[in-house]
């Protein structure tokens, strides 16, 4: 789909991209070297009007619609091509979302304008014997009278470092075996809740990310989001918004590549003609124009969906996923290739892209599953067609037709 950005969506994408260079690149390079985060730089972020455009005006946000929040968001990857970074501010405008959606007025009165102001949020699902498999997830709630006692531990969490509030999914079941999630938000500061130590990664280092552990937390109703059971539909449409946004992400950082390595191959010769003028060579610019138009495109056309609440957002959501990922890994890997050794080198930047790049084939839902996500939706969508009969159907035509031929 085209979208034509108005001129007050312009204006939002050109101030971002202008922060992103001016204020988050700035000392990037030096973070993920060091593997920190920087809390001055988030605080920055907050005093603009950054978070308050993801919120509808509504409920006291500045977001006229919600194509406001997502103009930030791809001026801000633009300027800022710091993937860790950007993987923590998705992580909280996720919640955001959740809470616009699904939180109730209380609920939003309460947690909006903190996360709006300068607190970190955390969204908690991914536990270390799971992975991707959120049936098999352990954090489990026990309903006390009219508060639920919590215990578990989550894994490999963006944000949980450093956070100040905590979206956490835990099981609800009261029946062995049966299974209901349910979504609870609270913050870091409750009982029983311990933040483990940032982890060292290879890559998205200016993110943190760590565990999150419960020792009978005791949270009351008002910290159940959408409804006690609700967690599973909750959880699948915020890891929808997290795989748009990645599109989004790796299209404004890749996009920033692109003339660079346009210079390098117009000003470097080799055999006495410039780089730019090898077949193999424009072959590498091709790649980073490809993952750029083809993930902006495929986000846009996955948010729109998105934000009708179309049926068909989840699948369009891993297609954006799974296309962003590969291609991000394929174009960084090109980009170090063209550089030679110099983009090899650490600290030259394009290193760093490369790093990054695997993590988006890990966070949000591996490529396997996204694979895994688009095949049910295509095998449910055929079984929807009619006169369409699946292998099951052939199988009891054969059988029917069997007895009949035996009756005769």
């Amino acid at each position: 789909m085209i979208v034509n950005w108005n001129a007050r969506q312009e204006d939002i994408r050109r101030r971002f991209f202008d922060f992103g260079q001016e204020v988050v690149a700035v000392g990037s390079s030096a973070r993920d070297r060091s593997g920190s985060f920087d809390r001055a730089v988030w605080a920055r972020l907050a005093e603009t009007d950054f978070w308050r455009l993801q919120v509808p005006t509504a409920i006291g946000g500045l977001a006229r619609d919600s194509w406001d929040g997502l103009a930030a968001i791809e001026g801000l990857a633009l300027g800022a091509c710091d993937l860790g970074f950007l993987m923590s501010v998705a992580g909280q405008c996720g919640l955001i979302r959740l809470l616009t959606e699904s939180g109730t007025a209380k609920q939003q009165a309460k947690w909006l304008p903190p996360l709006m102001t300068g607190s970190i949020a955390a969204t908690g699902s991914t536990e270390a014997t799971g992975g991707s498999d959120v049936r098999g997830f352990s954090t489990r709630a026990v309903a006390r009278g009219s508060s639920f006692v919590l215990s578990g531990a989550k894994a490999h969490i963006t944000n949980a470092p450093v956070a100040d509030i905590v979206m956490l999914v835990a099981r609800t079941d009261d029946v062995p075996g049966s299974f209901e999630l349910t979504v609870f938000l609270m913050p870091t500061s409750v009982e029983g809740l311990t933040l483990g130590a940032a982890e060292d990664l290879m890559g998205l280092r200016t993110s943190p990310t760590g565990s999150i552990t419960l020792n009978d937390v005791v949270l009351g109703e008002d910290a159940v989001i959408g409804g006690v059971g609700q967690g599973l539909r909750l959880l699948y449409r915020t890891l929808a918004y997290d795989r748009i946004l990645f599109g989004i992400m790796v299209a404004g950082c890749m996009e920033t590549q692109i003339a660079p390595l346009l210079r390098h191959l117009e000003s470097r010769s080799t055999f006495g003609v410039p780089l730019a003028e090898h077949q193999y060579m424009q072959e590498k610019v091709v790649s980073l124009v490809m993952c750029v138009e083809g993930s902006r495109a495929l986000a846009y056309r996955a948010f729109d969906l998105f934000d009708r609440r179309h049926e068909s957002s989840a699948l369009q959501a891993s297609v954006t996923k799974l296309y962003a990922s590969s291609g991000l890994v394929n174009a960084a890997l090109e980009l170090v290739q063209a550089f030679g050794h110099v983009g090899y080198e650490s600290g030259s930047g394009m290193e760093r892209l490369l790093r990054d790049s695997i993590a988006f084939k890990i966070a949000g839902g591996t490529d396997e599953m996204q694979k895994k996500n688009i095949f049910n939706h295509a095998r449910r969508s055929r079984r929807r067609q009619p006169g369409v009969r699946t292998a099951d159907d052939q199988a009891r035509g054969r059988v029917t037709d069997g007895l009949s031929l035996a009756r005769r």
